[in-house]
């Protein structure tokens, strides 16, 4: 017999007032029409906490745990492109950068790995030369790859 594995149970309620910052978030969440307000919850934590909690516990590989911590980054960084975007702003200047991070920094060269490389033929066929840009790229080395049928 198969073991089963063990789940987390993790509840929460709070009860912000409307009027609030976090009523005016947590009512967004609630009631956008994009996806299910559990997997906009989730889509902030993973990039935030996640790589935290997996160099906590402690028994990750670090060629794992480098690629987790790098997919937080460039998740972080998408959405930072997009609210400046949303926004109407700059990228902010950031004192550890000489110059303002630019959506045309996020292109990356294509340089593939062996397993890839028919993929990204693919991609950049149509453009003899062309780099692939950190959407395509995340794609290729496997996108959204966490579990969550444990939630329900």
């Amino acid at each position: 017999m198969a073991k089963q594995q063990e789940r987390v149970d993790f509840s929460w309620r709070y009860q912000p007032l409307k009027s609030t910052a976090d009523g005016v978030l947590l009512s967004h969440v609630k009631y956008n029409f994009l996806m299910p307000p559990r997997e906009m919850i989730l889509q902030a934590l993973r990039p935030y906490w996640l790589p935290l909690a997996y160099q906590e516990k402690g028994d990750t590989d670090g060629v794992v745990l480098e690629r987790i911590f790098r997919n937080a980054v460039y998740a972080l960084e998408k959405h930072a492109l997009y609210l400046c975007d949303q926004g109407g702003i700059d990228y902010p200047r950031s004192p550890l950068r000489e110059a303002p991070v630019q959506p045309s920094s996020f292109l990356l060269e294509a340089r593939p790995r062996r397993e890839n490389a028919a993929r990204i033929a693919t991609v950049s066929s149509n453009l003899p030369g062309r780099v692939l840009t950190t959407d395509e790229m995340f794609d290729l080395v496997g996108g959204d790859d966490f579990d969550d049928s444990g939630f329900s």
